[in-house]
């Protein structure tokens, strides 16, 4: 299994934020697209790259700093952040829903999911997530506080369509149940029954903070997918001295250990 397909989304605008976001304001900028670029084609080398744009207003080009094959789909509105989003699905499922698409339909072995602002580590980097692929269908990143982490993830070929069909019959929107909840309940032998409406922020306080916790408490024994068997995604501290890592939102001073790390250049130009 070489690494066929990555899938990433885009999205980088200029005007003031109405949700909170996290990490320095440049990993949402077309300027760190040349470390994002040599970051995927250095330690995961894949053959083909699509790239889900949630109508940005500023755009990337992208044709600078790679020589991998790309494609690009622009939606024709911004569906939004999960904490604002009024369409179904916020910007971020979007390019997961269509990017799973995609791989069904060209017959990749796996699907692979890198973030925008998302930078991975390690020359055994893909053989970690393949070796964790023989084992389950589904590989997601580290918990934080009991919950998976989304930046870095895969699927396998069979688990596709089972996780498509999951996400497609929760009947929530992003803004009412978040993805990390989602894509937890559809991965989990709960999945077929119609209990995620526990999971809605639309709950008072008390039900909803008590089905989570219990959902996340009973995790190990419901959950149908594995760990990534390495850091970071959102955890901190990051250990850069790791042989395999990943993380996003990164601050000024980790995104400049990870350049002096690898040697990176983001002012590079293929």
């Amino acid at each position: 299994m070489s690494c066929e397909l990555i899938c990433s989304g885009w999205f980088s605008s200029e005007e003031t934020r109405t949700y909170k976001t996290f990490g320095d304001d440049s990993i949402r900028k077309p300027s760190f697209r040349p470390i994002w670029w040599q970051s995927v084609d250095t330690f995961i080398n894949p053959h083909h790259v699509l790239i889900v744009d949630s109508a940005s207003p500023v755009k990337s080009d992208d044709q600078l700093y790679t020589a991998t094959k790309f494609s690009n789909i622009e939606l024709l509105k911004n569906p939004g952040h999960s904490q604002n989003c009024e369409t179904h699905y916020c910007g971020y499922m979007a390019s997961v829903i269509l990017g799973l698409e995609f791989a069904l339909h060209n017959d990749v072995d796996f699907f692979l999911y890198i973030e925008q602002d998302a930078l991975v580590y390690g020359k055994g980097f893909l053989d970690k997530i393949k070796q964790m692929l023989l084992k389950n269908d589904f590989v997601f990143g580290g918990n934080i506080c009991g919950e998976i982490e989304q930046s870095v993830f895969a699927i396998n070929k069979k688990g596709i369509r089972k996780f498509l069909s999951a996400l497609n019959e929760i009947n929530y929107t992003d803004r009412q149940i978040g993805p990390e909840l989602k894509f937890m309940y559809a991965a989990s032998v709960l999945r077929s029954l119609p209990l995620a409406g526990l999971f809605s922020f639309d709950n008072s306080r008390i039900v909803y903070r008590s089905s989570t916790e219990l959902f996340t408490l009973l995790m190990p024994i419901l959950k149908q997918y594995s760990v990534l068997p390495f850091g970071y995604g959102r955890v901190r501290p990051i250990n850069f001295y790791d042989d395999t890592f990943y993380f996003q939102q990164g601050s000024v001073d980790e995104i400049n250990a990870y350049k002096k790390l690898t040697g990176f250049n983001d002012t590079l130009s293929r």
